[in-house]
């Protein structure tokens, strides 16, 4: 029985190792490909967030706009080129109209960032403030940015 796992295991890992010098070779071929490509499926990538944040912002169950109200954030902070008009739409709209409080005013914040990115930290010093567990850290941060007036721009 030990003897068959054995086997197994090495086969695996020979199967592993030669896909992954395949890849590699693969990788190293395409690593001429042009910009328009790259730009391609980032324009790509962007559509699927975009489409993701609107739908989940406009979701009538409050996690779903909590956690979409994160991604927002999260998105931007991870792409900083990330626009769209329709989700600073949405955020304005959960900002004014959201079910409570807490995701009215997460909103805000959110609405705050994207509105005046520039005027906060770097996108990779905020990197670090991105927790799944906790998102609540990057909140404080907004908010802390915001009530200490370091922009003065309407939003």
């Amino acid at each position: 029985m030990k003897a068959g796992n054995i086997v197994i295991a090495v086969v695996i890992f020979t199967f592993a190792s030669i896909t992954a010098s395949q890849s590699f070779a693969m990788s190293s071929a395409n690593n001429d490909s042009t910009v328009v490509t790259k730009q391609a499926n980032k324009d790509k990538l962007f559509d699927r967030f975009e489409n993701g944040l609107i739908f989940g912002l406009s979701s009538d169950v409050l996690g779903v706009v909590e956690s979409s109200i994160y991604n927002a954030v999260n998105y931007k902070i991870a792409y900083p080129e990330f626009t769209s008009v329709k989700v600073v739409e949405e955020l304005n709209r959960v900002a004014i109209n959201g079910d409570n409080h807490s995701v009215r005013y997460r909103a805000y914040l959110a609405l705050a960032y994207y509105k005046n990115q520039s005027e906060f930290e770097s996108p990779n010093k905020l990197l670090s403030l991105l927790d799944h567990k906790n998102q609540d850290g990057i909140f404080f941060y907004l908010q802390d940015e915001i009530h200490e007036g370091k922009f003065t721009s309407n939003m």
